[in-house]
């Protein structure tokens, strides 16, 4: 179900009038049943893949519990009970990689076969399977997996009532495009109960409208100039090129950040309060600062669950970036089963390696310390330059197209025949209204740095609501008046 559907709409004041009219379990097992619904619109089959994920890992979590309850009390007889809790982690881990590996990457893996293969690209490559990809499995299995790990880590108890866990790991604002939620959050939350208040409604109804803007407003207006360019890179010259992988950047973070705002207002007023997402990005001023305020819930997740685990940057400084290069590859195949997002991964680990070394040479320190007006401006368009640069790879629908649009972005006509360069590319620009595209890039800049500076909670202060009131009849007025014909679905669904 897609929150800019009317079906949506319609499902989501239902559920929030009965989830307040319910208390206790009841209202737990409603909303459970409420996000089964939402899920099950997308595919019903959908359903018994995401029941099975989260059975196996209540159980696993009950068996490290019971096994650890054993040895306090001195052991226990039977087969199950001499498992060392750990065996029901790694089942847990490997079950559910086994599940996401399965539907995400089996056509990859076979892509990859056949690239290696004698014969791959003969009669005798292996045939590509028919996969349909679960919406949001990436998310619920990294949140359900991380569940696992902290029962087994000891920094909570497993949940023994299922409709408790199962709403946790199915909670349909955050079910297909998160944020990753822990469940140290989410599970304190459920027991604390919700009583909703005047601010939760301010708050969650403004993210809502934030959302939406961001959008509807933003995001969508800007998948056209995308599309355009993204599906017949070769009519296109350098500016062009370079415009359409400025307007992706922006369009996928407004399109996300979108979607996160109105998942967690709708949360909000549920009475779960989720932790920020993406704290506008685009105003970073270096790419470590940048990867701190997006998409913070998966960054974190695999600071937590793969980078401390594998040494963090407690090891020599050797171990340290090749912990930071597995750290990104493994980034770039979460978000999709292709060479491209693999070369994605790998560029976000190239200038984090070099903003490190940057870093620590004299000049670096001296230009951080100085915070000269003209150096912060500089070090932030050459680091927008540099995430655009790596957006193609995420955009294009694989490497060849890429590698095209890649070589365009410098003056080469096509990088995948040949290194030759033309100049006519640079005043070869084909895409009508190419001044407009570019004055309104700069004011989503502008509009980045403001929201910045005074963030929407400095809005909620009872002082400033004359201040919201006035941005969010501006914002309702400008979703009824600008909203496209037709609305794309929300870019992550697809990871």
């Amino acid at each position: 179900m897609n929150f800019t559907s009317f079906h949506f709409v319609f499902f989501f004041f239902t559920t929030l009038i009965l989830g307040h009219v319910l208390k206790g379990r009841p209202q737990r097992a409603f909303l459970l049943a409420a996000s089964y619904y939402f899920y099950g619109v997308f595919e019903p089959y959908y359903l018994v893949l995401i029941l099975f994920s989260t059975a196996w890992d209540y159980l696993a979590g009950m068996a490290i519990t019971a096994r650890r309850d054993w040895e306090n009390r001195g052991g226990a007889q039977g087969f199950l009970a001499r498992l060392p809790a750990k065996t029901y982690l790694v089942a847990s881990v490997l079950i559910n990689l086994a599940l996401l590996g399965y539907f995400k990457y089996t056509n990859f893996g076979i892509t990859i076969l056949n690239d290696v293969h004698p014969l791959g690209s003969t009669m005798f490559a292996f045939p590509a399977e028919i996969i349909l990809l679960p919406v949001g499995i990436s998310f619920y299995t990294f949140q359900s997996m991380s569940y696992t790990i902290d029962v087994y880590r000891g920094v909570l108890e497993a949940r023994k009532d299922p409709i408790d866990f199962a709403l946790y790991v199915t909670f349909f604002p955050q079910l297909v495009a998160g944020p990753i939620v822990r469940a140290t959050t989410f599970l304190q939350q459920l027991d604390e109960g919700y009583n909703i208040r005047k601010n939760d409604i301010i708050v969650g109804v403004t993210r809502i409208i934030v959302g939406f803007f961001r959008k509807l407003v933003l995001s969508d207006n800007l998948a056209p100039v995308v599309n355009q360019v993204f599906s017949n890179p070769g009519a296109y010259g350098t500016v062009d090129i370079w415009v359409a992988s400025f307007a992706f950047g922006w369009q996928i973070y407004l399109d996300f950040a979108g979607y996160t705002d109105i998942a967690r207002g709708v949360a909000r007023l549920f009475g779960y309060e989720f932790e920020i997402n993406f704290l506008y990005p685009m105003a970073a001023s270096s790419i470590t600062d940048h990867w701190s305020r997006w998409h913070i819930s998966l960054t974190t997740w695999i600071r937590d669950y793969v980078f401390i685990p594998l040494g963090g940057s407690r090891v020599g400084p050797v171990r340290v970036y090749v912990n930071i290069a597995i750290v990104w590859l493994a980034t770039g195949i979460w978000h999709g089963a292709a060479y491209h997002f693999v070369a994605w991964g790998v560029w976000q680990f190239v200038m984090i390696a070099a903003h490190r070394v940057y870093g620590t040479t004299a000049l670096g320190q001296r230009l951080k310390q100085s915070g000269s007006l003209i150096y912060n401006i500089a070090s932030r368009v050459f680091l927008f330059f540099c995430l655009s640069f790596g957006f193609i790879w995420f955009r294009a629908p694989d490497m060849i197209t890429a590698n095209l649009m890649h070589g365009r972005q410098f003056g080469f006509e096509n990088l995948n025949e040949s290194l030759v360069f033309n100049s006519a590319l640079f005043s070869h620009n084909q895409l009508k209204d190419l001044g407009e595209y570019i004055v309104l890039l700069g004011l989503l800049w502008f509009y980045e740095i403001f929201f910045n500076r005074y963030q929407l909670e400095y809005f909620w202060k009872p002082e400033n609501r004359k201040k919201l009131i006035g941005i969010l009849i501006a914002m309702i007025y400008m979703i009824i008046a600008m909203t496209p014909a037709e609305t794309p679905n929300f870019l992550y669904f697809q990871f």
